[in-house]
Parts: structure tokens; C-alpha cells; sequence
């Protein structure tokens, strides 16, 4: 087992928290924002007759005595919705590490190299699902049988949340295109210097016959994250964009399709593939799927932490 540890550069979002509105459920005062349930026992207490406007009232005049939360926040006008985030969960950090190691087999093994890009063609032939395009390929790496049972390969690494430490602060996102701001959102995310540490397990594979084999390894894990991270990264500088560590990862929202796929893989393997899958996907989806598009906050690419293993 292995503790992966990682510490927040730039505004981190994993979302999925919901959102506030301003105004409703959000109060700005003094350079914070205060979260504040309206329905609750301490705001209803205090009016002889409940309605929304009443409420809103009461609470505007003092929202930190009625909040269940607050963060250090910009300016934000009324009616903004403000996207919630929390720490990366470990199902986060396990996807990180399952895609790094994808990259790090097909790195190793020209023969299931192969098989994974033939795989990927072969799905897009058959104009399946972009999740399923995906899966295909995975499914190379991912899949094997053992005493007639089909089994997840990655199922043996377990990843568990051990020291979650985040600063949360209130950002404006801005979405940079160009040089250009294309549209602009409010959400709480993990300030720089927040810290989270996870707990790395690999389990050996018991046979029905007892025997047990050890099929990866936190060694493995270890290459394959560095492999991973450092690949990207080079990506992310040669397009003059912010790579603010020697063992850098980005997460959670905004972090781009390199670090969630092994694109740079395909790119480089199978040039006229990569763009096959690109403009699949972007027909697909109706939206702009590239690599032109930039989250960013506080003038920084969100999503950037880096990491060590102990």
C-alpha cells in the first residue's frame, strides 16, 4: 500500500455539490458568501408569519447569524447561481490512476497497443456511444478471465480518502477561448495550499484454486502516474498554458479531455484515428470537444495539484 498525496496549485472544482442563487439561498456581505437554508428551524423561528419574501428580508440583514456555511468570496451580484464543490472523492483519484495506468500498459505492450487501437476503429465503425467508444478500448486493457469468470482488472486498486484538508473560496470562472472570454460562472472550490492524502491498495487475484498473483503492482502505479502526468503536462506547455510542478496532475472540472482519456496516445500512435474520434464525438455531442478551450481563475488553469507517494 502507498499514500498518495496531493496539494492544490491553482482553484480545484469537483462538482456535484448542487448550486445557490444568490439572493435565495446565498447571501454576499463583507467579502464573504454565506450559505443559509430558509426553511430552517433558526430562520422560521424568527418571523410571526412565514413567506419567501420574509424570509429573504430577515436573512439579508445578517447572514452569518442564519448560515450553515461561508467562504471568503468576490463580489457577486444578485441572482448569480454559484456552483458548489467539495474535495476530490476517492473515486476521483481511482479514475486518475485507471486511466494513467491504461497509458502506462499500452506504453509497455505493442501487441495489446495494437489491439487497443484496433478495438477503438472497430467501435467507431460501428458508431456506438462515446461512452462505449471508450469502453471498447478500456475493455483490452481491463478485461481478463479467470477460471471461466470475466473479471475488471482494476478492481484490485482501492483508493480511500484519508486526510481531506480543503480551503474552500468563492472564484468567477471564467471560459477562455482564444485569448477571449467566453462566457463567465460562479463556484466554490479548493483554494491553492489545500491538502488531501489517499490510501493506494493493490489486492493479489486469489484463484479458485487458492493460489493467489500479484497482477499490478504499486510500483506500477507509481510509473504509471508519473508517465501519465508527465505526458500531459508537456502537452499543456506546448501550448504556453501553466505547469506548475514537476509532478503535476490536474482534476474535477475544467481539467480538459487529456486528463481524463489517453488522447496523447492516440495522437501520436495513430494521427488520422485522433481526428477520426475527435470530430465523432464533437458530432455526436452537438458541442465543441478540443483542446481550445481553457477554464480559468485567478488568471491560472484550473484543477493543477501536485503530488507525491509515500
Amino acid at each position: 500500500m502507498a499514500i498518495l498525496k496531493l496539494k492544490v496549485e491553482t482553484p480545484l472544482f469537483v462538482l456535484g455539490g448542487g448550486s445557490a442563487v444568490v439572493g435565495l439561498d446565498a447571501f454576499y456581505k463583507d467579502g464573504k458568501l454565506y450559505l443559509v437554508d430558509l426553511a430552517s428551524s433558526g430562520v422560521l423561528s424568527q418571523m410571526r408569519e412565514p413567506s419567501l419574501e420574509a424570509a429573504v428580508q430577515l436573512v439579508a440583514r445578517d447572514p452569518a447569524r442564519y448560515s450553515y456555511a461561508s467562504f471568503p468570496s468576490p463580489q457577486i451580484p444578485e441572482k448569480a447561481e454559484v456552483k458548489i464543490g467539495r474535495a476530490p472523492p476517492a473515486s476521483t483519484i481511482k479514475g486518475l490512476l485507471r486511466t494513467a495506468y491504461l497509458r502506462y500498459v499500452l506504453e509497455r505492450d505493442s501487441d495489446v497497443a495494437a489491439k487497443f487501437l484496433n478495438a477503438v476503429k472497430t467501435a467507431l465503425e460501428e458508431r456506438v456511444h462515446p461512452k462505449i467508444l471508450a469502453w471498447r478500448g478500456e475493455e483490452v486493457v481491463f478485461r481478463r478471465y479467470f477460471d471461466k469468470r470475466r473479471f475488471d482488472l482494476f478492481n484490485l486498486v482501492h483508493v480511500k480518502e484519508l486526510s481531506l484538508r480543503p480551503n474552500y473560496r468563492v472564484y468567477k470562472v471564467d471560459v477562455v477561448e482564444g485569448g477571449s472570454v467566453k462566457a463567465s460562472f460562479y463556484a466554490i472550490g479548493a483554494a491553492p495550499g489545500s491538502e488531501f492524502e489517499y490510501l493506494v491498495e493493490v489486492a493479489p487475484f486469489f484463484k479458485e484454486s487458492g493460489e493467489k498473483e500479484q497482477l499490478i503492482s504499486i510500483d506500477d502505479l507509481r510509473s504509471a502516474l508519473d508517465l501519465f502526468a508527465k505526458e500531459v503536462a508537456e502537452f499543456e506547455r506546448s501550448r504556453g498554458r501553466l505547469a506548475p510542478c514537476g509532478r503535476g496532475v490536474r482534476l474535477g472540472f475544467g481539467a480538459g479531455r487529456r486528463w481524463k482519456t489517453v488522447l496523447s496516445f492516440i495522437q501520436k500512435r495513430d494521427p488520422q484515428l485522433y481526428e477520426s474520434v475527435g470530430e465523432y464525438i464533437h458530432n455526436r455531442l452537438k458541442r465543441v470537444w478540443g483542446d481550445l478551450t481553457v477554464k480559468i481563475a485567478e488568471g491560472k488553469p484550473v484543477g493543477w495539484a501536485c503530488y507525491e507517494w509515500s
